[in-house]
């Protein structure tokens, strides 16, 4: 079995949205509704990574035995309140590579990453229903942060979660 992390490729976008599309067909069937799923899966997101990689933001992919296993991608956090912060955009592990530590694997070297770039704290926000993701982000050394507002991504709660790099 071979691994390899590297910043993702203009040739990878074909294969980050089977990723992300897989992991959120799995992961959030009982958090959003199909339709739901639908509208944030699909062609759009194979866009909207080719615009990432063009535009040179920190995408990472895991590879397993050549076939992308995971994706993270992280810029500068835009919200006034995490000034300065790396925010973890999105983290997603193909279903049929979760629980087999590749996503702690591709998240630290992100995290890593980002430290060398000088940011000295990360941010994330996920849905306040996403116990496994929760459980992850807290094994990972990540810590609820209560900010005082709600976050909501359609209807659905967000909590947000930050670390010291």
């Amino acid at each position: 079995m071979e691994i390899e992390i590297r910043r993702a490729k203009l040739s990878d976008v074909e294969g980050m949205p089977v990723v992300l599309d897989s992991a959120w067909c799995e992961n959030y069937k009982e958090i959003f509704s199909s339709e739901q799923i639908a509208e944030y899966t699909g062609e759009n997101r194979r866009k909207s990574f080719a615009n990432l990689v063009n535009n040179g933001k920190d995408v990472f992919v895991l590879l397993r035995d050549n076939e992308i296993a995971a994706v993270c991608a992280v810029q500068a956090c835009e919200d006034k309140l995490f000034e300065g912060y790396a925010e973890i955009m999105l983290m997603y592990v193909h279903p049929k590579f979760q629980h087999q530590g590749f996503g702690s694997k591709l998240f630290l070297h992100t995290l890593y990453e980002m430290r060398s770039k000088g940011y000295l704290y990360a941010v994330l926000d996920t849905a306040e229903k996403n116990v496994n993701a929760r459980r992850f982000y807290e094994k990972l050394g990540f810590t609820e942060r209560i900010t005082g507002e709600s976050r909501k991504f359609d209807d659905v709660t967000g909590v947000i979660y930050t670390i010291k790099l």
